[in-house]
């Protein structure tokens, strides 16, 4: 037996149910030196492992921004000592485990859920990826012709075409644009094995940012099941890359598509960073502007000017610490116009005049949910690893029943009053087959082409 195979055996004898009356959250060392934060949570049938990788790629001009990308969904296809290509994926589900990479602009994700039985043997299987990936050539052939399908796919989209609009408004000609999607054919062409295999030593290193285990497991089994994880990668590691602000300037755009046939809306404004976590006031604002395909947004533009499909509110980020509200959704091409005419009117009197109907509801349905999935180490570990990531001290991950308690109107009112954009600080970027569909915009062909509108 080799000692790889041995050690996920021990392991495996070892990964026993933790006693703790509660959920808790602390921080702690592995004996191999490796720092991480263990979620516990008493009686829980899986284990939950998030770790975030730093990465410049997002920012770096050097990198081609097919590589990250394509080496996320290569990796566990392509083989490695002990795993014929295509086996990986065949013996997770086997074991009944679900491991998933994913990337932002600053960091490299991984998301590994596993019954706690067969943990050593799940973790062994990553590190010999993580460690020494073959990427085999028919694996990685399939993974780049469904990439590019999925490419040449996306950039017909409406909707890609007004968020493509938003990055080059808010970034101009900085790289950052390219970790939102892959846009260059022949980019993606040029990549090769070792390409992928260079990124992957440099990136999935023994030093990640941020490792979460969530459970019901004691510190010390935790902490063998990191070191078995991280076991041999390479130990030096990046800080996260200092990514842009990322601010649209305000104004009108319309990007002429002859070939699409519905048009799209997107408007954008930057949103106050605030010192509260989680952001439920945030939360709160959101659902009064659009929840479940309703709220005061929907009930205007798509229910009394029958002009849209569907209108979303979310407040996201660019990077951490720089969010926006986007108001987005398909609209009728012959009234784009009124549309975004009538969601402005709603916003602005929204603003003069925060609802607060709801907010009972609101609270109350939160409050539901923290209770029901307090104890779900899936929940718990993606709320965790937020809140590290985010500078937030992780025990405040179990106060979060608490901060909804404490949601109140005067919150919600502050919290608009003083974080939200006015109208006139928004950026209106409209989609359509119609040049005329936006009257008063400036109309381009592209999204780069935003650069030459004359904007605020």
């Amino acid at each position: 037996m080799n000692k790889t195979l041995l050690t996920a055996t021990m392991l495996a004898l070892y990964v026993t149910a933790a006693h703790a009356a509660s959920p808790s959250i602390d921080e702690h060392l592995s004996a191999g030196g490796a720092r991480f934060v263990l979620a516990t949570v008493p009686e829980a049938d899986e284990l939950v492992i998030r770790v975030a990788w730093p990465t410049d790629w997002a920012v770096n001009r050097d990198i081609n921004h097919a590589v990250p990308i394509l080496a996320m969904i290569s990796l566990f296809a392509g083989g490695a000592e002990g795993f014929d290509p295509g086996a990986f994926d065949v013996r997770m589900e086997d074991l009944g485990a679900e491991v998933r990479l994913t990337i932002g602009p600053q960091f490299a994700f991984a998301t590994m859920v596993m019954p706690r039985r067969d943990a050593g043997e799940v973790l062994s299987a990553i590190n010999a990826h993580l460690r020494a990936p073959r990427f085999d050539e028919t694996w990685f052939r399939r993974r780049q012709d469904s990439l590019r399908n999925f490419v040449a796919e996306k950039r017909r989209e409406p909707k890609r075409l007004a968020f493509d609009t938003i990055y080059w408004a808010a970034f101009g000609d900085h790289p950052i644009r390219k970790s939102a999607i892959v846009r260059d054919l022949d980019a993606e062409r040029q990549v090769n094995r070792s390409d992928l295999a260079s990124w992957v030593a440099a990136t999935y290193t023994s030093v990640p940012f941020e490792l979460v285990v969530s459970g019901d497991i004691d510190v010390g089994t935790a902490g063998r099941l990191v070191d078995l994880l991280l076991r041999d990668l390479p130990g030096d590691a990046l800080p996260p890359a200092a990514l842009p602000v990322g601010v649209p300037r305000a104004g009108m755009v319309l990007v002429h598509a002859p070939l699409t046939t519905d048009s799209y809306m997107a408007v954008i404004g930057a949103v106050a960073e605030s010192t509260e976590w989680p952001r439920q006031h945030d939360g709160f604002i959101e659902w009064t502007l659009s929840h479940s395909g309703g709220g005061i947004l929907n009930e205007a533009v798509r229910g009394s000017a029958r002009a849209a499909y569907l209108i979303d509110a979310e407040v996201s980020e660019f990077r951490y610490g720089s969010p926006f509200l986007l108001m987005h959704g398909s609209v009728d091409t012959s009234k784009a116009g009124a549309s975004v005419e009538k969601l402005l009117q709603v916003y602005e009197s929204y603003l003069k005049s925060p609802l607060i109907d709801g907010l009972e509801q609101f609270r109350s349905g939160t409050q539901d949910t923290l209770e029901r999935t307090k104890d779900d180490p899936g929940e718990l570990s993606i709320a965790t690893i937020k809140a590290a990531l985010r500078g937030h001290d992780v025990s405040t991950v179990l106060e979060r029943l608490a901060s909804a308690e404490r949601l109140s109107p005067d919150v919600i009112r502050e919290r608009v009053r003083k974080g939200y954009p006015k109208p006139g600080d928004l950026l209106v970027v409209v989609v359509s087959p119609d040049a005329d569909a936006l009257p008063g915009a400036c109309v381009i062909e592209v999204p780069m082409e935003v650069l030459e509108c004359e904007l605020n």
